[in-house]
């Protein structure tokens, strides 16, 4: 199989990572999103400019996303949803390799490309947020 490998158990990175992700995504799953705590939080960027930060909506995309909600969740943050959904493949996969799946995702060649690609996906991301106004 291209783009996966023959791995041991995961790494320290891994467990950390899938441990925090499961923590944001069961965050997102209990906590009201117009009640304190979150409630309490303001954008620090959108008070300062009035326009939206490149975040802005993600917290409404992961708790629609954890609520099977996948269309609402790219509706408030494409990529906010995107990374919900991959920390929830990622937890699933540690969890598997713990269990004692031997093989693991490949490494990804960090290239020009792929920097200039990730600068330009960002980029839209922001530009879909601003013209929407914000969550």
């Amino acid at each position: 199989m291209r783009g996966i490998v023959r791995a041991g158990p995961p790494s320290v990175h891994a467990l950390g990572l899938a441990v925090a992700g499961l923590s944001l995504l069961l965050a997102a799953a209990v906590l009201p999103l117009d009640a304190p705590p979150l409630s309490l939080f303001a954008c620090p960027f959108r008070a300062a400019t009035s326009l939206p930060c490149l975040c802005c909506g993600c917290t409404h995309a992961f708790a629609a996303a954890v609520r099977m909600h996948p269309l609402d969740a790219l509706g408030f943050n494409p990529l906010g949803a995107l990374a919900a959904g991959a920390l929830a493949v990622h937890v699933l996969w540690t969890a598997l390799r713990l269990c004692g799946l031997g093989w693991a995702p490949a490494a990804i060649a960090v290239t020009s490309r792929f920097r200039v690609g990730a600068l330009a996906t960002l980029g839209l991301n922001w530009a879909f947020v601003v013209l929407r106004g914000g969550p």
